[in-house]
Order: structure tokens, then C-alpha cells, then sequence
């Protein structure tokens, strides 16, 4: 293993960058804010306490949410899964990525061995969101990504980008593994990650990300995390 290059991530909030791609594998670790990363099939977040890892040559881009700060390892002949993914990161995992950026030579490779067999330990965290290939089917999901408070029914939205309701339920269902409702509601979710570092209060982010009540909200969010949105808040010094 040899990391090619390690630096500080310290992004303004809405920095982004344009579709690209490294030689390089690269390796994120989460501090402060959160990231968003899109590659040409999937969605990701990457929020504090949260390991990323992208292989070298797929194509992305990816864009902040609030100020950012983190580490990014640029990593060759890692011994890391083939596919992107992301990780919960508890505090021995943080530490460790710092230990990495601050050492060099064998001391570096030792200790990245140990990152690389905590991350194959881990359970893969729920922040990825799977996109349709469809033209019109990824018109809808991007769509509602940008307005997940949108009153807009799924009848609605098919009309509006072209099709039918059935062609559209068929489309995410074959092209992302779930139902269109299931679908909309993980996009809320993941949207509400944003609003909750930001300093939004539960019930104005379960207003902004289309919850018609509250309660919906915490229960949703606490489906796909195991944790309340307000453990979520405190978890993340909010």
C-alpha cells in the first residue's frame, strides 16, 4: 500500500467540484459538515464520524454542505473492496486517520493496515441512495433530491417528466431495488442530514423534507439509522 498524498479537507459550505476522476483510490474521513458525493449510479452522503472510500478511475463529483473538515487519503494498491462505500467511524477509527495523515514510510503503512481491517469489520453505514439509469426515471429521482418537500404525487411526476405511474413504479423498481415510495422516503432522509448539522430544528426538517407530521419524520429516520433525529443532533454536537 502507499499513499500517494494526504491532505486537509477545509471547504466553505456549496463548494463543489465537477465531474472527475483520480488515478488514485481515494479515502475520506468526516469531521465537521457534510459531503455530498455522486457517482454516475449512486448517492452518497458523507456525513461527521463517517469513513468514504472510492476507487481509483469512477467518475464523480461532489459538493459540501456547510463548512467542511476531514482528511483525504489518496491511496494506491489498497487492499480495499472494489466498490465505493461508507462507514460509520468510532473514535479508535478517527484517531487512526489522523495518526495516518501525520506519519510517513513504514510507520504510515502499519497503521493504514489497521484502518483498512477496522473498515472491513464495519457494517457498511445507510448513506447511499441508489439511482435509476432511466433518462426520465433519473430526471425524477434528481428531481426530487433538489425538492424533497415537493407536494407532488408520483402520478404527478411521471406526467411531468413523460410517462405513466405504472412505468415509473416499474423503473425504480428494476433500476434501484425499491419502490418509488420507498425510494422518495430514503431521499428525505438523506436530505435531512443536511438541515439537522446545519442547526434545523426536528419539526422545521420534517416540514422542509415533505413530512406531513412530525412523528412520521422520527420514525422514518429512526428506521434507517436506529437512532432518533435528535440522538442525531447530539451525536454530532448540534
Amino acid at each position: 500500500m502507499l499513499i500517494a498524498r494526504s491532505q486537509r479537507l477545509t471547504h466553505q459550505s456549496r463548494h463543489q467540484t465537477v465531474w472527475h476522476q483520480h488515478q488514485t483510490g481515494q479515502l475520506f474521513c468526516m469531521q465537521r459538515g457534510m459531503m455530498m458525493v455522486q457517482t454516475e449510479h449512486v448517492q452518497w452522503a458523507l456525513t461527521p464520524a463517517s469513513v468514504g472510500w472510492f476507487p481509483a478511475h469512477l467518475r464523480h463529483r461532489a459538493w459540501t454542505v456547510g463548512e467542511v473538515s476531514g482528511i483525504s487519503l489518496h491511496i494506491e494498491n489498497a487492499a480495499l473492496p472494489a466498490e465505493a462505500g461508507v462507514w460509520p467511524a468510532d473514535p479508535f477509527l478517527l484517531l487512526l486517520m489522523e495518526r495516518v495523515a501525520c506519519s510517513e514510510g513504514r510507520r504510515q503503512h502499519h497503521l493504514l493496515t489497521v484502518v483498512l481491517d477496522e473498515i472491513r469489520a464495519a457494517t457498511a453505514a445507510p448513506l447511499q441512495l441508489q439511482l435509476p439509469e432511466d433518462r426520465r426515471a433519473r430526471q425524477v429521482a434528481e428531481f426530487l433530491l433538489l425538492e424533497p418537500h415537493s407536494p407532488l404525487s408520483q402520478r404527478e411526476l411521471a406526467f411531468r417528466f413523460g410517462m405513466s405511474a405504472r412505468t415509473l413504479s416499474r423503473l425504480f423498481s428494476q433500476q434501484t431495488g425499491l419502490r418509488f415510495s420507498q425510494w422518495r422516503q430514503q431521499a428525505r432522509i438523506l436530505a435531512s442530514l443536511a438541515l439537522l448539522l446545519k442547526g434545523e430544528s426536528v419539526s422545521n426538517t420534517a416540514t422542509q423534507c415533505g413530512y406531513e407530521n412530525v412523528s412520521a419524520f422520527i420514525a422514518a429516520f429512526k428506521q434507517r439509522f436506529g437512532i432518533t433525529p435528535g440522538e442525531f443532533r447530539i451525536h454530532n454536537g448540534v
